[in-house]
């Protein structure tokens, strides 16, 4: 018998005013850390998309029209050849990424393949997704049961979670039709309800559409057709807006050095500062704990007060921790493309010594603060 789990209760209190990341994109608005199914109609080209997909994200391209997090990729191949990989490859790519691996060899689910993962995780410390094509070969349960197909992933969905990265499964639809996309998944609900994110491929007429939906990311429908090995979004992108937030408040903060009031207040403040941009009193508090690391390397500290039944907010500013320099980091005509770029060089070098310099504190030991200019 396993043993008792303790109980572990966590107030609503300490979860709304504990910082949390943001939900992290592999692909934008499809893969995140997780467990994913990529489920397809019989000989659609479901190996295809998912080599491509990891040919994008093992070079930071885009897929799909989307945009990707470069890092390393693990394909485990597992109903191919090497001979079927390379005419794949160069169906696709005349270039090779240095970030993408592949292996025609798996353990099963609880047999192994849990240690695989991890052992992925050990050779490249920089893995962002495993795709394991198919999931059928990798299956040790023969009982049709939502329960048995729900313990059985749950395993895997572990891993992901503990790893950080995304698992993909490609598995296939049934035959039957259905209105609802997750409904075609083969097998029982057991696989869709334990999986963070679902994608459903199925034909459209001599086209096809990709049904993404999951925990983590809005519901889409893509339009796509083939154009040789390729496929090919036909649907318009909608421009994805850089997150300036961080920017915003450290360049409002810098000039005021601290400000008190409710949220409604401040995001009044910030509205007048900054009429072009859109900020919702309710979620102001949400916002600087999803962005705490970045606004807390700029020098800036916040949190919550109450005095006679109104809540407020603080935010003041630290000039010594401020590892842009008190730069102005975002301008009304001037907004980078990503911010991650407007944070490189010397800033990426400030935050990396600040970091030290608080480590460093931690033992006694004080530094001055890093200074770009000397």
């Amino acid at each position: 018998m396993d043993e008792r789990k303790k109980l572990k209760l966590i107030s609503s209190v300490e979860i709304m005013n504990t910082p949390m990341k943001k939900q992290r994109f592999i692909v934008d608005g499809m893969i995140y850390p997780g467990l994913h199914i990529l489920s397809g109609d019989p000989k659609i080209g479901k190996s295809w998309m998912m080599l491509d997909m990891c040919l994008a994200a093992a070079n930071g391209e885009d897929f799909l029209g989307r945009k990707t997090e470069r890092g390393q990729v693990v394909y485990m191949a597992l109903e191919d050849t090497f001979v079927s990989l390379q005419s794949r490859l160069y169906e696709l790519t005349d270039e090779p990424s240095e970030n993408l691996f592949f292996t025609l060899l798996a353990n099963s689910i609880g047999s192994g393949l849990e240690d695989d993962l991890r052992e992925c995780k050990k050779m490249f410390p920089d893995l962002r997704m495993v795709v394991i094509d198919t999931l059928q070969k990798v299956r040790n349960t023969i009982d049709a049961k939502y329960g048995a197909d729900y313990q059985e992933l749950s395993v895997l969905k572990s891993v992901a979670d503990q790893l950080g990265i995304a698992i993909v499964l490609v598995h296939h639809n049934r035959k039957a039709r259905d209105s609802n996309p997750n409904n075609l998944i083969s097998g029982t609900n057991g696989i869709a309800g334990c999986a963070d994110g679902l994608l459903v491929f199925t034909r459209n007429g001599n086209d096809a559409k990709l049904h993404i939906s999951g925990r983590g990311a809005p519901s889409l429908e893509l339009n796509l057709k083939r154009e040789k090995s390729k496929w090919i979004l036909l649907d318009h992108v909608p421009e994805s807006k850089p997150d300036i937030f961080s920017f915003i408040i450290h360049d409002f903060i810098c000039e005021k050095s601290s400000v008190n009031g409710t949220a409604s207040e401040i995001c009044s403040m910030l509205k007048e500062k900054y009429p072009g941009q859109e900020f919702n009193c309710n979620w102001l508090y949400r916002d600087l704990l999803q962005h705490d690391y970045e606004i807390r390397t700029l020098g800036i500290d916040y949190g919550k007060t109450k005095s006679n039944g109104v809540r407020s907010i603080f935010i003041c500013y630290n000039a010594d921790r401020d590892s842009s320099g008190g730069k102005i980091l975002y301008t009304e005509n001037a907004v980078p493309a990503d911010p991650v770029e407007q944070m490189r060089g010397d800033t990426l070098i400030a935050m990396a010594a600040e970091m030290m310099r608080r480590n460093l504190a931690k033992q006694g030991i004080t530094v001055p603060a890093f200074n770009p200019d000397l």
